[in-house]
C-alpha cells in the first residue's frame, strides 16, 4: 500500500474522535444523519472499520468490511469533506485510497448509499466508477429517498 502521508491522508483511530466529530458537525446536520460521539466511538474501535483522515483533519472516510460467508465486500459508511475544501478533489482522493485498502484486503465490491437529491455526491460516485443499483424509498427519513451504489473492486 502507498505511504498515506505522501497522499495527505493517514489512518484514523479512536484518538481522532474529537476531530471526526467536529468534521461531522461541519458537514452534516441532524436531518443528514450526523453520527453522535457514542456512534463514532464505536465505529472508530470496530475492528472491521477502516478510517482515513486528511492530515489537517478536514476530510475523512470510513468503510466497514463485511462478509456473508460467500463473499467479502466493503461498505463506504461515511465520507465527509469540510465545506471549505469541497470541489478540490478530496472526496475522490479518499475513495481511491479506500479502493487501495479494499484490494489489499481482497474485498470484491464497494457499496454505498447517498441521498437521491445530493447531485454533487452522485456525480462524485459516478466519476469513481460506482453504478446506481436501486432506489431506496424513505431511506433517510419519510419522503427522503436514497440511492444504492455499487462498484466492483477486484
Amino acid at each position: 500500500m502507498t505511504d498515506l502521508a505522501i497522499t495527505g491522508l493517514r489512518k484514523a483511530g479512536p484518538a481522532d474522535l474529537n476531530a471526526i466529530a467536529n468534521l461531522e458537525v461541519a458537514c452534516f446536520g441532524a436531518a443528514d444523519g450526523v453520527f453522535s460521539p457514542r456512534q463514532l466511538r464505536a465505529l472508530l474501535s470496530n475492528p472491521n472499520s477502516y478510517w482515513l483522515l486528511s492530515l489537517d483533519g478536514r476530510a475523512m472516510a470510513c468503510w466497514l468490511a463485511v462478509s456473508n460467508g460467500r463473499a467479502r465486500w466493503a461498505r463506504l459508511y461515511s465520507l465527509a469533506v469540510h465545506p471549505a475544501l469541497r470541489g478540490q478533489g478530496w472526496g475522490k482522493h479518499l475513495i481511491e485510497a479506500g479502493f487501495t485498502w479494499m484490494r489489499v484486503e481482497g474485498l470484491s465490491t464497494c457499496r454505498a448509499e447517498v441521498k437521491a437529491d445530493n447531485r454533487a455526491a452522485r456525480r462524485l460516485y459516478s466519476g469513481c466508477g460506482f453504478q446506481e443499483t436501486g432506489l431506496l424509498r424513505d431511506y433517510y427519513a419519510p419522503a427522503v429517498d436514497g440511492v444504492r451504489l455499487s462498484r466492483t473492486i477486484v
